[in-house]
């Protein structure tokens, strides 16, 4: 006689013991729970409705990652968007959607894992470890969510660790290439190039490329002089930031005849602030960096002009100086702050004290 498969649910009895009548639910995996009766009937009754549940097919993949879709929407609250980028990164980690769950053993899903982070991309190279390893925790949070669910009985992914070392930071101008890049932008800013002031907010206001992107005509507040962010991942990002002054007439401009909900920018992805970060630093020839880097240097020069660590964090959006500091704020900032304003030192300020 063969033995049951160790994953699938079954239902047994109902048994005559000292306190009644006991059925046995055993599910996937072997972990089971007994529950007693006083009489057969209602042994019987429950059963019936057990077998039911373990007689259910077991979801998919595809499945699954539906139904986790609608409970960050409904029950944790995410954004679309960001809803839409962690069905993408788990779109990758799993490549075979038609899978059931209890097909994902940890030798399996660790081969996932290795593909993932060595196919080669489209154009060359393969995955940064960042975006593996965000992939592997983001798959890892997916399953043991279904694990709550109890589609599965363990994480399969429990075991599996991530390669590589994540590169916190990005590379940042140097103080004489932020100034020509600001130059630059402001030179395109003023032929009417919106994309050129949406590159400018995430330097001289440490902004997020899907901030920039949100911001509508009544964000912008107190005649130009402050924005509004007031939805955002974190509670800490819902914050108002002072507009600097070279940025005002160019954002009134874009709010000029638009009703208070439209968007500043108009419609564009989120990709569209980096694209113009580089082609500034293109049109600049100053090295090419992306628009996180441009947030980094921001973080960076506010540190080295003495604004405190809290504050700092703050106008990112952080929690706490912690991910600032790793991520953002160059180290040799956070170590030797010096007694001037970002935007003094970007309009021309030597690093001399000054007080603000």
């Amino acid at each position: 006689m063969s033995r049951p498969n160790a994953r699938t649910q079954r239902v047994l009895g109902p048994y005559r013991d000292r306190n009644g009548f006991r059925i046995v639910h055993v599910h996937r995996g072997g972990t089971r729970d007994s529950y007693c009766f006083e009489t057969e009937e209602e042994a019987r009754r429950t059963l019936e409705a057990l077998q039911i549940v373990a007689q259910t097919p077991d979801p998919t993949l595809a499945e699954a990652l539906t139904a986790y879709a609608t409970y960050m929407r409904d029950d944790k609250g995410n954004k679309p968007s960001s809803i839409e980028q962690t069905r993408h990164k788990l779109r990758r980690f799993f490549p075979d959607l038609g899978v059931t769950l209890i097909e994902l053993t940890p030798e399996r899903c660790a081969a996932y894992y290795q593909t993932l982070r060595t196919a080669p991309k489209r154009h060359g190279g393969v995955l940064s470890v960042d975006y593996h390893r965000n992939a592997l925790s983001e798959a890892r949070t997916f399953l043991q969510w279904c694990v709550k669910k109890s589609w599965i009985s363990e994480n399969p992914l429990d075991g599996v660790e991530g390669v590589g070392r994540r590169n916190h930071g990005k590379e940042q101008l140097r103080i004489d290439e932020a100034r020509k890049w600001l130059a630059k932008a402001t030179e395109l800013a003023h032929q009417g190039q919106g994309g050129a002031v949406a590159a400018m907010m995430t330097l001289l206001m440490g902004m997020r490329c899907s901030e920039v992107i949100s911001r509508v005509v009544r964000d912008l507040d107190d005649d130009g002089t402050l924005l509004w962010i007031p939805d955002a991942k974190t509670s800490k990002g819902k914050r108002t930031l002072r507009v600097p002054s070279q940025l005002q007439p160019m954002l009134t401009a874009l709010a000029k005849g638009k009703g208070p909900g439209a968007l500043l920018f108009g419609h564009h992805e989120r990709g569209w602030p980096r694209a113009w970060v580089k082609r500034i630093c293109r049109e600049a020839e100053v090295p090419e960096v992306t628009a996180h880097g441009q947030r980094g240097l921001h973080s960076s020069l506010a540190v080295e002009a003495g604004v405190t660590a809290k504050a700092v964090a703050d106008a990112l959006g952080h929690e706490s100086f912690t991910t600032t500091a790793r991520s953002y704020a160059n180290p040799s900032a956070v170590g030797q702050a010096v007694q001037a304003r970002t935007l003094q030192v970007l309009e021309g300020g030597k690093g001399r004290s000054n007080a603000a």
